[in-house]
């Protein structure tokens, strides 16, 4: 029997609709039905998330398809973390009970998640926008990325560089998203060819379970041509890529959240060993992260071994952590713990 019931709807927002999945517990406890938003990285869709779903029994879970993503893919500009914030918090006071609702983010999901906690904090962590969210829970996402030298695989940037409004970053998206760019300009014969792409794909070397297929299969467009294309427009990459690295709001955010010792305690970061193309360091190389646990020392900061950037979202080890993390954001404000 399963967990949950899921249905998927629309919301109007900006310049159209938002599509939403919305996954109903089955069995709950008397009272308010605790609530989680999983928010998708930059190429995904929010089926990526039905594994950690399926390990969260009695929880509600609201996923948005991104604007410009999967079933939102005809949802145009505007781009960057603060539109998707106010999508995603549009989506939330359409499908929550009153109360907090727990953000979750994977990769560039963490940085709207991000930028959605700090929205309305500005420097008192009572106002009112952010007292609706706990967490957020940053999967392999959400903290400032490094920058890349020229010829090298990783970054050597001082913490206090890492944000720069005059960046190209047009540079930044071979090393950083690798294939995942280079996917969104290919054409594909069949789906059956496009999940062939993936199962080559070095980070899914041991094989492409339900949910990966599922998430892939539901992120196709189909074209005139009767071919099919990823639904991401790689104008929407971009932008939201530039603003990941650059954006004010984001960064405004991260500041008004973690300037709060109380604030930071809410923060948990879980991290992939390895990166997008299942190679070592990862997305986030360990030097950096010791320089993130040594600024922010009330966050938490978990350690996700044996895991990619996307299968910490598919293995029963990265699910596991990530559910973790979850339950125990869902009860860790209004208990006391944090006063």
């Amino acid at each position: 029997m399963s967990s949950h019931d899921y249905n998927r709807y629309r919301v109007s927002v900006s310049g159209g609709e938002l599509s939403v999945g919305v996954w109903e517990p089955v069995a709950f406890e008397p009272g308010r039905v605790p609530t989680v938003c999983v928010i998708h990285g930059i190429t995904s869709n929010h089926l990526f998330f039905a594994g950690l779903v399926s390990a969260l029994p009695g929880v509600r879970i609201i996923g948005p398809d991104l604007r410009g993503r999967a079933d939102s893919h005809l949802l145009g500009p505007p781009f960057g973390m603060k539109a998707h914030a106010e999508d995603v918090l549009t989506a939330i006071d359409t499908f929550a009970e009153p109360g907090p609702v727990t953000l979750v983010g994977h990769s560039m999901g963490g940085f709207v998640a991000m930028t959605l906690a700090g929205m309305g904090a500005g420097v008192d962590s009572d106002a009112e926008v952010a007292d609706r969210f706990r967490g957020p829970v940053l999967i392999d996402g959400g903290l400032p990325l490094s920058v890349p030298e020229a010829g090298s695989g990783s970054g050597s940037q001082a913490l206090d560089d890492l944000y720069d409004q005059d960046l190209d970053t047009d540079d930044l998206i071979a090393p950083v998203l690798g294939p995942a760019a280079e996917r969104l300009s290919m054409s594909f014969g069949s789906v059956e060819e496009y999940l062939a792409f993936f199962a080559a794909h070095p980070a899914f070397v041991d094989g492409l379970d339900t949910v990966a297929t599922e998430s892939f299969v539901y992120d196709l467009a189909a074209k005139d041509d009767h071919s099919f294309q990823p639904s991401t427009p790689v104008e929407a990459m971009q932008a939201d890529f530039a603003d990941m690295y650059s954006g004010g709001a984001y960064h405004n955010s991260l500041a008004a959240v973690m300037s709060s010792q109380r604030r930071q305690a809410e923060v948990t970061f879980l991290f992939a060993e390895r990166d997008l193309v299942a190679s070592e360091p990862g997305l986030y190389p360990p030097e950096l992260v010791a320089a993130y646990r040594q600024r922010w020392e009330e966050m938490a900061v978990i350690d996700v071994p044996g895991t990619n950037h996307y299968d910490i979202l598919l293995t029963e080890t990265g699910i596991d952590a990530c559910a973790t993390a979850v339950v125990s954001r869902l009860g860790a404000i209004g208990d006391g713990e944090l006063e």
